[in-house]
Parts: C-alpha cells; structure tokens; sequence
C-alpha cells in the first residue's frame, strides 16, 4: 500500500511539472494555446491538485495570455450545455437523496443474473437503452451511475474495486460508446449535424443516422465494450456475485414515486423532441423546477447545495479551451498541414474517409469532442468537396472522429462518471483506451466499407 502510494505521488509530481513544461514550451514557441493545452492535459490526467482547482486556474490563464477576455473565459456559465449537466446533477441528487437508486436497484437485482458474463451483457443493454431515450450522455451518465453504485452495494462489494469497475464501466461505456451511433446519443452527433445543416442545408435525419451509423458504431462497438469490460473485470466476479444476495422488495414512498414519475416525464420528453422541439436543456431545468418545487416537490431546494458545483469550472474550461485554440487559428493550420502532408488525392474514396477521420482525431487529445465536432466540420467539408467527396460521409467521418476518446478528460461523461470516486482513473484510462483502439482499428474501417456497401461512397 506504501508503495502504490509513493507512485501515486510520483505520478502526480512528473505530471504537474510536464504540464507547467508544456506552458513554458507553448508561450516559447509563440504558441500560448498549445501550451496551454499541454498543461490542461498534464494536470487533468495526473491531477497534482483537483481537477476542479486547474480548470479554475485554466480559466484565469487564458485571458491572462490574451487569448481571450475575462469575459469570453467564462462565457460558458452562460451556455445552455452547462446548465444541461447542473440539471443532470441535481436529477441525480433527487435519484440518491430520496433512496431511488436503493429500490430501483434491489428490484433490479432479482433479474439480474450472477454469472458475470450474463450481468454486463444485461447492464450493456440497459447503458444502450438509455440512449436511445435521453439524447444527453451527461444526464444518461447521471441516472444511470447511482444506480449502478446501488447494485454494487447490494451484492456486497461496495469495497470491491473490481466489481465497480465492472458494473458501472458496463453502463458508461455502454451508453456513451453505444450511443454514438445514434443522432441523439451523443453530443458531437448533434454538433455536427448542425454544423452540415449550417455550411451546406443538408438536414441530417434521424433514420439515416441510424442506418449508416447504428449498426458498426452502435450494436457492434456495444459488443466491444461488453468484450473489453468482460476480459478486464469481469472474469474475475464469480464469488463475488455467488455471495451476494437478493433483496426483499419493497415499496416506494411518496418521495420516491414523484421522483420516478419526474424522471419518466423527463425521459419521454427528451425522446419525443422531434415533435414537440424542447431543448434538452430546457426540459431539464424544468424537471429542476419542479423537484424543488414548495410544498410539493420531493427535493427541498436548500439541498441542492450538495450538487458539485466546483465542477461545472472543469466544463467551462474544456469549452473555453475549444474557443482559445480557435482564435488561435491552431485548427486551421493543422487541417492545412495534415492535408499536405497527407495528399488525399492520390487514394480511393474508403482511404479518404477514413483519412479524414484519422486528421481529426489528434484535436480530441486538446480539447473536449464536441468542440473537435464545432471545430473541425466546416474546414473538413470544404477539403471533403475539394477531393469530390460527399458532404453527408465526410460529415460522418468526423462524427467517428468525435466519438474517439481515450481519456477522461476528453469527455464529460466520463468526467463526471468519475466524479463519483467509485472508479480509480487507472481503470478509467485502460478501458478506454482498449475501446478506442480497438474501433480505429477494426470499426472504423468496417464502417467505411459498409457505406461503401450500402452506396452511400
């Protein structure tokens, strides 16, 4: 224990100082972004101090460098993609502070099974479910981790690192990896549908989401991570779940009832917003209202206190990062390089895409994926059309660019998954990057070629 301490120091000690080398290095060179950037990834990966202290102190550098002004730093407290994830955090406190999470979980434990295999393939189809339900990977993280922490305590192993990673890697990594083969699973999706709608008026719809990225990046990549989970943890779950027990039922309580109801109400909104045209936001903050309701709602408001707000500086600075490296021009200087040196020209339409995909992917290492997705599509559908390439796969290339992640801080799904200090970031990181891999290798390119079987290249 000494030992993995000492390391743990030693970790954080050699990741704090390349960080505030990566600053010097970037403010040498004429290059303040990048080094900023650097030291973000440094500090946030090997946490010399809390993740919310740098991303504070993130925010202070940018416009002490002149990148930006103290006010366009912190202009994503105004933005509605941090008020969507305070919403999360607060459906998610309702969740935990009435007990939900506790009955949900013992009802839920009387069918899940206790062969391993059978238990992450059953918390994967739940992970996937969800997305095709609530079109936000934050609030989906948010519901769904409470609950797994509840099914690790109720089979005994709230202590068993092991069997947290298994249990609550199977629903984020689900929900989060599966949901991107949906329109409105993921973020950088909608950011990049948007983003083809504005430079081209291509409406990119649903259905066709679905059926040219469902298939390989939805089902399949679900597959994966069931595999992945499955050989990194869970093998190793036989006697745990052998000596868990299965809970007598109970009721809910008034409390409990509403905030179910609530969350019903909230999840068939958010799947019905082609009708009826409610930002996610929007309803999220109206469920909000309505939990702390006077007289009526099950969360007192005065408790809201308990949600992480320290962490919503973390959110803002991964967007404030996006918008320093874009007045930078960092983005297209890269693009125009990597086009270079790449010469596109001379390979078939499967190699393009997949080009394309791959010149996007190192951006994901600087900042948060769905500002990659805001930044990256405009520059890569021009270079798609010089090469005679269509704008809908070329948009989709950046979409599976966008949804590689290998870190947690690339992400805040898996930020605020972590957040919860039930997965250890070594656990994090192996998984992801063994899930990133193994879809750059072997997905994207069996993606391609289905688009290539479908017609769509």
């Amino acid at each position: 224990m000494r030992a993995h301490w000492a390391a743990l120091a030693g970790r954080r000690q050699a990741g704090a100082l390349l960080g505030l080398a990566g600053l010097g290095v970037g403010w040498a060179w004429g290059a303040p972004a990048l080094g900023l950037a650097l030291f973000a990834i440094c500090w946030w990966t090997a946490e010399p101090i809390p993740v919310e202290h740098s991303a504070l102190l993130l925010l202070l550098l940018i416009p002490a460098t002149g990148l930006l002004t103290l006010q366009q730093s912190f202009a994503p407290f105004a933005g509605s993609t941090l008020w969507l994830i305070f919403s999360g955090m607060a459906l998610s406190l309702g969740i935990t502070a009435t007990g939900l999470e506790a009955r949900l979980a013992g009802l839920g434990l009387r069918y899940l099974g206790r062969r391993p295999g059978l238990l992450l393939l059953q918390l994967h189809l739940l992970g996937l479910a969800t997305a095709f339900l609530v079109p936000s990977g934050v609030v989906r993280v948010l519901l769904l981790i409470p609950i797994g922490m509840a099914v690790v305590d109720g089979l005994g192993g709230k202590e068993d690192r092991t069997l947290n990673a298994a249990v609550l890697l199977s629903l984020l990594c689900s929900t989060y990896y599966g949901g991107a083969g949906l329109l409105t699973g993921a973020v950088p999706n909608l950011v990049v549908a948007g983003q083809l709608e504005r430079v081209s008026g291509r409406v990119l719809y649903w259905g066709e989401w679905f059926e040219w990225m469902f298939p390989v990046m939805g089902f399949l990549r679900t597959g994966l991570c069931y595999g992945v989970i499955y050989l990194l943890f869970g093998r190793r779950l036989s006697k745990v779940l052998r000596a868990g027990t299965s809970p007598v039922s109970q009721p809910l309580d008034p409390a409990q009832r509403k905030v179910l109801g609530l969350l019903l109400l909230g999840v068939a909104l958010w799947a019905s917003d082609q009708l009826h045209h409610l930002a996610p936001v929007y309803v999220a903050l109206m469920l909000v209202a309505l939990y702390t309701l006077p007289g009526w709602g099950p969360l007192p408001f005065a408790q809201l206190r308990q949600v992480n707000f320290p962490f919503l500086f973390y959110i803002a600075a991964l967007f404030s990062l996006g918008s320093a490296l874009e007045a930078s021009g960092f983005d297209r200087r890269f693009i125009g390089a990597a086009s270079a040196w790449l010469e596109l020209g001379r390979y078939g339409p499967v190699l393009q895409h997949l080009a394309l995909t791959g010149m996007a992917m190192p951006l994901n290492f600087l900042m948060d994926n769905a500002a990659v997705a805001s930044l990256l599509t405009p520059p890569l559908l021009k270079l798609g059309g010089s090469l005679g390439l269509k704008e809908v796969p070329v948009a989709l290339s950046v979409a599976m660019a966008a949804g590689q992640v290998f870190f947690p801080y690339q992400c805040a799904p898996f930020m605020l998954a972590y957040s919860f200090r039930r997965l250890g970031m070594g656990q994090l990181v192996l998984c992801m990057v063994c899930i990133t891999l193994f879809t750059l290798l072997l997905l994207c390119p069996l993606n391609v070629l289905y688009w290539r079987w479908l017609g769509l290249i």
